[in-house]
This record gives structure tokens, sequence and C-alpha cells, in this order.
């Protein structure tokens, strides 16, 4: 356990607080509203202009950052996506500003984690319990669509349930891993919290029935291992695997989870007879070859935004490739690589693989860098855990097809930025 975050001066309080406090509760609008999270997303981007108006430079003995080119070459590698969005577009001469506003959103990493850095890390810490309260409700609002559906599969109106239940387990695991820094001065208290909130997580997370998710808690636990470094012994590796079986077994014990996973295995035996079947695992299939034909005839630009893609899809119906049914009621692919390299090109697939792979460099580096520092590293991986678990739970669902989801990553991956950052601005 570590010892509290000591404060530190040079922004006002005040303005510390509010920068903190919004940043903090835009997981409890995610969850809960279906606009909340961009309200708070442009509540934050006005604070992180105040921020940097107010703090133009550190004091004389001190810096922002440990590293301001590797910051650099980080969100220009994120201002991909964005380019990629406006080349695709100005070829098909078309314009969707809803998409370009998503990729500049991405890019918008560089003024929030400019404006955190600004912020004490003692004041800063605070905004993870914001994780907390968007768990908790999560919990009361799947428990509450449980009760009233008999039993049956939550249906969330904020996102679609798969989306909701990957957002669920995420939060809970970065609850977990966060559990070794200590930000109040109530250590047992705070530990206790987040222990449980953690597990009301995953609650909730079976609750949903999500499938996909289950993908991500093996890379979650490779990630923990490497969070652990040098201290990682035949113990922790053993603890791990127990951890990973324990949640086999809870998977396996609930029945409505374990008839999904037996029905998934079912539809996709059945996708090898009947592939064009309007089935859960077989319309993701349809998506997936439909992304493939696209990329194929438009391998540098892509189709292109806005309606391009249920065009295309239209169009392959027709033909036969995809059902009526998929080309009607879907506009991706249930996959956010095939869809950005479909629609955007080779600019937009490897804008998408930079947001990831950007940000997750220098996770990973601070990871290997700061042996002696338990709360950095803590703070490294939970940035890291985020890049994962967008990665795999990309593979099967559209994470980034919600701008709300889109600012999320960009806001949080800026918030662990700053809290794992080695040199934070201290008193001379």
């Amino acid at each position: 356990m570590t010892k509290p975050l000591a404060p530190s001066t040079g922004t006002p309080p005040s303005l510390a607080w509010a920068f903190t406090l919004v940043l903090g509760f835009t997981p409890v609008l995610l969850m809960s509203t279906t606009d909340g999270g961009s309200a708070g997303f442009y509540l934050l981007v006005l604070l992180s202009l105040i921020v940097l108006a107010v703090v133009r430079r550190p004091g004389p003995t001190a810096r922002w950052c440990d590293n301001r080119r590797e910051y650099l070459w980080m969100v220009a590698a994120m201002g991909v996506m964005l380019v990629g969005v406006l080349t695709s577009l100005l070829v098909h001469g078309l314009w969707k500003g809803s998409e370009v506003e998503k990729a500049a959103r991405f890019f918008s990493v560089g003024l929030i984690l400019a404006a955190a850095l600004r912020i004490p890390r003692a004041v800063l810490a605070h905004a993870v319990f914001g994780l907390m309260l968007g768990i908790w409700y999560a919990f009361i609002n799947l428990g509450w669509l449980v009760l009233n559906n008999g039993g049956g599969r939550p249906a969330t109106t904020q996102f679609n349930t798969v989306t909701y239940g990957d957002l669920t387990l995420l939060f809970s695991v970065l609850t977990f891993v966060l559990m070794g820094v200590r930000i109040t001065r109530f250590r047992r208290t705070e530990f206790a919290f987040k222990l449980i909130t953690g597990i009301a997580g995953v609650a909730g997370f079976v609750a949903t029935q999500t499938r996909g998710g289950l993908l991500a808690i093996p890379f979650f636990l490779f990630v923990g291992l490497l969070i652990q470094g040098r201290r990682m012994n035949r113990f922790k590796v053993l603890a791990s695997v127990l951890l990973l079986g324990t949640a086999g077994a809870i998977v396996a014990s609930d029945a409505s989870m374990r008839e999904r996973i037996e029905l998934g295995v079912s539809e996709f035996d059945q996708c090898q007879v009947a592939h064009l079947a309007d089935t859960s695992v077989c319309i993701r299939l349809q998506l997936w070859r439909a992304a493939g034909h696209m990329i194929e005839s438009e391998p540098v630009f892509g189709v292109g935004g806005g309606d391009r893609f249920r065009e295309e899809l239209a169009a392959l119906a027709d033909e036969r490739q995809v059902t009526q049914t998929v080309a009607r009621d879907f506009g991706e692919t249930h996959n956010d690589l095939l869809y950005f390299l479909a629609t955007y090109g080779v600019l937009g697939g490897l804008g998408l693989l930079l947001l990831y792979f950007a940000p997750g460099w220098v996770f990973a580096r601070r990871l290997r860098l700061s042996m002696t520092d338990r709360t950095t590293r803590l703070f490294a991986g939970a940035g890291l855990m985020i890049c994962v678990g967008y990665v795999v739970f990309g593979l099967t669902e559209m994470m980034f097809r919600d701008m709300r989801s889109a600012s999320f990553y960009a806001t949080w991956m800026a918030l662990f930025l700053a809290l794992s950052d080695p040199l934070r601005l201290r008193d001379p």
C-alpha cells in the first residue's frame, strides 16, 4: 500500500478542484445519460483552456513534465486519425461534421493533458473516484433492468448492452488496479470501498451477458503481471491463475451467461453451413466480410464516411453477399479496425492503431522504467489497461462508434498520462 499523495501548489485550488471534479464525473455521465458525456467533455475542454491561460509557466525550479518531446510525438500520432478522416472525405467530396468532430476529440488529448499536468497530483488523483461512481450507477441500473425483465438480459439505453457491459468491466478492472494507490487519509475505508466497488462492477458485467468482454480478462491479467514487475513471484503468478480460474467459474456458474456462450458456439457452427443466417454471430461475420470487400475495392481512401457504408452494404445485399436485414439495420462492422479501414482507408486504419499504441507505448515504457515508484506504476498500468481493453473489446464490438466513448478514451488517457508522469510540477 502506498503513502497518501502529498499536496503541492502552483494552480489555484478552486480551479484545480473544478477541473478534477468535471473530469471525475465523466464516467458516471457516460453510463447514465445519452448526451451528458459530451457535455462533460466540452466543459472539460473549456476548463483546460482556462487552466492554460491562468497557469502559464512553472516556477523557476520546476517543470511541467518529464519528457515533453515524448508527449509531442504521442499527440501527433493520435492526430493521424483526424488527417485520415479529412483526407477520405475530401477525396470523395463528402462532409460529415460528426465524424470530423469525433476524430478531433481524440486529438484533444494534447490540450487536456497539458492542463492536467498543471494540476497537483494529490488533487487530480481524486478523479479516479469517478470510475467508482460510474460502476455503482451501472450496477443499480443493470439490476433494475434485470428485475424488470424477469431476470433476462438487460437492454440499456445509454449504449447497446455489449458496449455498456464492456465499459462496466473496464471500470472494474481499473478500480482493482488502483486499490494500491492511497488517495485519502482513510486507508482501510478507501481500500474496502474500491474492493467492493470492483466486485459490484464485475457482477454488473456478468448481468449483461456480454461474451466478447470475456476475451479481455486474460489480457487484463497479463497487464496486471506487468504492473508487478520485479515484485512478481511464483505466488503472484499462481494467484493470477487462480483469479482467472475463479472468473471462469463465476461465468460458468451463471446459467444465462453459460447459455449465451453455448448459443454463440452453436451459431458459429451454423454459419459454416448457412453463412447468411441472421443470428448474432453470423451477422458479425457478414459485416466483417462486407468490410473486406470494401477494403479490397477502396484500399487507400476507403469508401468514405457518412452514409457510404450503408450504401455499400445495400449494394452487397443486392449481390447476396449480406442479407437485407444486415443492410437495413446495421451501419458499422462490429469491429473498430475493419470499420476505419473500410471507410477511411489506410490512414484511417493506421490512425486507429496509433490511438492504441502511441499512449500504450508511453505507459508500457513507464512500467519498465518506474521500478521504485509504485504509485507511478499503478497509474501507468491503469492507462495501459484502457488501451488493451479498447483493443480487445474492439474486435467484436465497435467501441468508437459513439462520440462519447471516444471522449472518454481521450480524456482518461490524458488523466493517467498526467498522473503517471515521473516528474510533476513541485513546489520550489
